[in-house]
């Protein structure tokens, strides 16, 4: 099982990217490979809700 952690957008202004001790991988991801990510179903909701620019998720 791989953990993702994930931020909805982000900008780029300076620095390195590092993981932390609860990551395995960090990069960036165009939209159009979101459903390639192997994630939690949830995770991908929240991401594709973003991409809709949705005002708030659906948290149901």
């Amino acid at each position: 099982m791989t953990r993702t952690e994930s931020h909805d957008e982000a900008r780029v202004v300076g620095g390195e990217l590092a993981l932390s001790n609860e990551s395995k991988e960090l990069r960036f991801v165009a939209p159009e490979d979101v459903d390639a990510l192997s994630v939690h179903h949830t995770r991908r909701l929240r991401l594709t809700h973003f991409l809709e620019q949705r005002a708030t998720p659906y948290l149901g």
